[in-house]
């Protein structure tokens, strides 16, 4: 009785951790197939998204590049790899164990610090980031795997069998291939399956080591989320989990011996007839047959210029323009540091120009060469960051404001920052994930500076702040609004572009411009120093000028639009709409963030301590 008692909570522990496993991917499965573009609320069934999928070019493209960068890596990992492994076990030399421990460094240093190394590699060898170094830094990490894999399949193998063969008069060469390699080859199949699965999921070395024109599908996915995942990346993620699951079912098969070797070479021959013909329709999804005559490379948020405004600007002047992502503000200026080049557009907010203005990482930018220059309104231009403007071109601009449902929240509970650390708000606020910025709000209830630098008047706020955390559900600036949409949280504090999407999704969200002041930030064109495309760079800025081009943004995108020449055309809705366009006064009360110097490790500090 007690054993088959053992037995039934055995299975039910199973099976919760598996659910607990793969509900998340079942969620993602099944959201491919939402009506709705918001993974927040089920809307209906429907098979658009895949269809959309079909013409979404730069996710195709950065699907190609995955194929293509797992493939060579894979098959040169396990070239080299198994020659390793049976290099290793066949040999004795002094320090053997040392050689053994090192091919485990790539498996247990932090890909982080393996991405910035190989990133610093590349940069003294004058390798210019691209497909290249990415296949390069995927080798680098995937070999090890392999000799793993295959010194475990060597390590059950009778060394009696090529000892018979050479008896007989066979080669060493011909040993390895006629008794050696077949011996070993689950091993040495299984090996290169983990690599190709290893590669095409990577993400923080490819950040690293990735070009203006190599970005991967990963990549695309993970920077993503400023605006979203849309529902084209659920249905593709579908298609690769599938791919995925069956190469690494295949792998265990293999590793484990329960193909027959005979039926071995025809189930690979399946799979890999199968991972062609996806990458030859994907490749031809993804190609277009266009020569251009230049080239530009942009450096950006994720999606944060709409896709036809980039093929007009190509079908226009004939130059390609190769687009990249970033994670955050600090991610790009960190690649930008670390050696990453070949970039000559830039979106970096406010403070990050300033940044990079001082560290001499910018180019200066003839405005006389930009004939839509005064488009900009002054109020845009000429701020603390490039007081001149030589350095920058404004872009957008977005404020933090506090969003509420008002099925929950009665006018005028909240009216300001100060009034969410009040005891009925427990557990109902999604916070914004900004060390910067939180802090920045907790010093302005308090009535001191947002950019504060005294240690302590800092300190003061930290305690404040620490009394806030019982009344906040989850720190998310990325997806906020899905909480807000499902009713999860009924208050949220969010950039004006999550509220905006958030609000039109559930109409009893409203906007709440805090009392303190907003919090501000612009983004900015910049032209990298070094660009070597910086004609292309400025034709491109005066492209984006252009009121006819600039309008796009304003309807893809609820922020503030830089261009003033736009707002004739912009719906009276968005003119009138606090999201877009705060009123003149909130502005004026309103705080950017600025460069503190060494000032900024004691907000690193705290917000370690909040969030710890």
């Amino acid at each position: 009785m007690k054993k088959n008692n053992l037995k039934i909570i055995s299975k039910v522990y199973s099976a919760l951790i598996y659910f607990i496993l793969y509900i998340p991917i079942i969620i993602l499965v099944i959201f491919s197939f939402n009506q709705s573009k918001l993974n927040a609320t089920w809307t209906g069934f429907t098979f658009k998204w895949y269809q959309k999928l079909l013409t979404n070019s730069g996710l195709l493209v950065s699907v190609k590049n995955s194929l293509i960068i797992a493939f060579v890596s894979s098959i040169v990992s396990v070239m080299i790899g198994t020659l390793t492994a049976v290099g290793i076990y066949k040999s004795k030399f002094k320090g053997k164990s040392i050689v053994d421990g090192m091919l485990y460094i790539p498996i247990v240093i932090p890909e982080i610090v393996l991405g910035i190394a190989l990133l610093a590699f590349f940069s003294l060898t004058k390798i210019s980031s691209g497909i290249l170094t990415l296949i390069i830094a995927h080798i680098t990490f995937s070999i090890s795997y392999v000799v793993v894999v295959v010194r475990a399949r060597l390590d059950g193998f009778d060394k009696s069998i090529e000892e018979a063969a050479m008896d007989l008069g066979a080669t060493p060469f011909q040993t390895f291939m006629k008794i050696t390699l077949p011996s070993i080859m689950p091993g040495v199949i299984a090996g290169g399956l983990l690599a190709f699965t290893l590669s095409i999921d990577d993400v923080i070395i490819s950040f690293f080591v990735a070009g203006p024109s190599s970005m991967t599908f990963p990549l695309k996915v993970f920077n993503m989320v400023k605006f979203g995942v849309s529902p084209e990346i659920n249905a593709l993620s579908t298609v690769l989990i599938i791919l995925t699951v069956a190469v690494v079912i295949v792998a265990e098969k293999i590793r484990s011996n329960n193909i027959k070797s005979k039926n071995i070479k025809r189930v690979l021959a399946s799979l890999m007839s199968f991972i062609f013909i996806f990458t030859l329709g994907v490749w031809k999804a993804s190609s277009k047959a266009v020569h251009y005559e230049g080239e530009l490379n942009i450096f950006n948020w994720s999606d944060y210029i709409p896709q036809p405004v980039i093929e007009e600007f190509e079908r226009r002047y004939n130059i390609k323009v190769n687009y990249s992502s970033y994670g955050s503000n600090e991610e790009m200026l960190a690649k930008m540091m670390a050696g990453g080049n070949g970039y000559d557009v830039v979106v970096a907010a406010d403070y990050m120009v300033d940044i990079m203005r001082k560290q001499d990482m910018l180019e200066v930018i003839d405005t006389n060469n930009l004939n839509n220059w005064s488009n900009i309104g002054s109020e845009f231009k000429n701020l603390y960051f490039d007081k001149e403007n030589k350095h920058s071109v404004p872009y957008m601009r977005s404020e933090a404001i506090i969003v509420v449902d008002s099925t929950k929240i009665k006018d005028g509970e909240i009216k300001d920052f100060n009034d969410l650390w009040k005891e009925k708000f427990k557990d109902s606020i999604v916070m914004m994930d900004d060390p910067r910025g939180v802090i920045g709000m907790t010093l302005k209830t308090l009535n001191y500076d947002f950019n504060e630098t005294d240690v302590n008047k800092l300190n003061e706020a930290k305690v404040k702040l620490k009394k806030l955390q019982v009344n906040i559900r989850a720190y998310d600036s990325d997806n906020s609004k899905a909480m807000l949409i499902s009713r999860e949280v009924p208050i949220g504090v969010a950039w004006s572009a999550e509220a905006g999407f958030a609000m039109a999704e559930n109409k009893d969200l409203r906007a709440i411009i805090p009392g303190e002041g907003l919090f501000l930030q612009q983004d900015n064109f910049v032209i990298p120093k070094g660009s070597k495309n910086s004609k292309e760079a400025e034709l491109f800025l005066n492209y984006v000028l252009e009121s006819d081009v600039s309008i796009e943004f304003t309807k893809a995108y609820p922020y503030t639009n830089c261009n003033e020449a736009t707002y004739p055309m912009t719906p009276k809705e968005i003119l009138e709409s606090p999201l877009s366009f705060p009123p003149k006064e909130e502005l004026e009360k309103g705080d950017y963030l600025m460069d503190i110097g060494d000032a900024v490790k004691y907000y690193d500090l705290i917000w370690s301590e909040i969030k710890n």
